[in-house]
Order: structure tokens, then sequence, then C-alpha cells
């Protein structure tokens, strides 16, 4: 089932509500105001998030991308994904997957990389990241 639902940059005004989402659905993924994220929302609920974190002029990291328990396998990922493609070619857009997310990003533009390519400013946060996340992989996003 594909959504109609068009992504939305956060105004700062919605940040309360974006980082109240995230408390609820993925406490990790700890918004910052200084980062683009992006909404889909139906009404004042977020049904899906995701952040780009800066991390260098030309380099940005897609994280903290979550679904409400609710509303998964409904075609908002994609949806999400689909409607920030511009933000997204921007910059080297990458993303460090989960093994049971790889296939869902592998189906909306991204690509398996091999850690060693990774940009040094991303290379030593995965390496840390895999070691409380053995599975993870990195990604690139080739539009």
């Amino acid at each position: 089932m594909t959504s109609k639902y068009t992504p939305i940059k956060v105004l700062p005004l919605w940040f309360p509500l974006v980082k109240k989402f995230y408390q609820a659905h993925y406490p990790s993924g700890k918004p910052n105001k200084s980062e683009p994220i992006w909404v889909i929302k139906d009404g004042a609920h977020i049904l899906a998030a995701l952040r780009l974190k800066p991390i260098s002029d030309d380099t940005q990291l897609l994280t903290a991308m979550v679904t409400h328990p609710d509303k998964r396998q409904r075609g908002l990922g994609k949806n999400l994904l689909e409607g920030v493609q511009e933000a997204l070619a921007s910059k080297s857009t990458y993303c460090f997957a989960l093994a049971n997310v790889v296939p869902f990003y592998l189906k909306n533009h991204f690509v398996e990389v091999a850690p060693e390519t990774l940009p040094s400013e991303l290379k030593s946060r995965f390496l840390k990241y895999l070691n409380s996340n053995p599975g993870l992989t990195p990604m690139l996003y080739v539009g």
C-alpha cells in the first residue's frame, strides 16, 4: 500500500512534537534542532521521520528513520525517502543499516559500501556503532 502523504521539513515550532515522537518510538534517535528533520504528518500526528546529520560540507548521514509502529508496512518509509530525494542527492548521503532493513534501503536507491571506503569522519563513527550493533551495514545513496 502506497501512502499519499507528502514529506515536509520540520519547522522550529514543531520541534517539541518531533522530540516527543522520537522519545516514544525511537529513544536513541535524539533529534537535534540544528539538523534537518523531515516528517510525514497526518494532521498534528507524525507518522514517520528521518534526520540528515551533516558530517562535512559534502557528506551527510541519514539517521533515525522511524515509522510509527501502527503505520508500518504501508509505504510511508519509501514515501519519505522519495519525498526527500533532492536533499539526499545534495551531498554524499550515507546510512548505517541494521541487517533487517538493508533490503528496504537497497530498493530505495542505496547500495552497500565497504567500511574502508567511508569518509574518515564516518568511518570512525561506523566502527564505534559496530561495537554495539555488529550487524550494521554502511550504505550510500545513489539516487
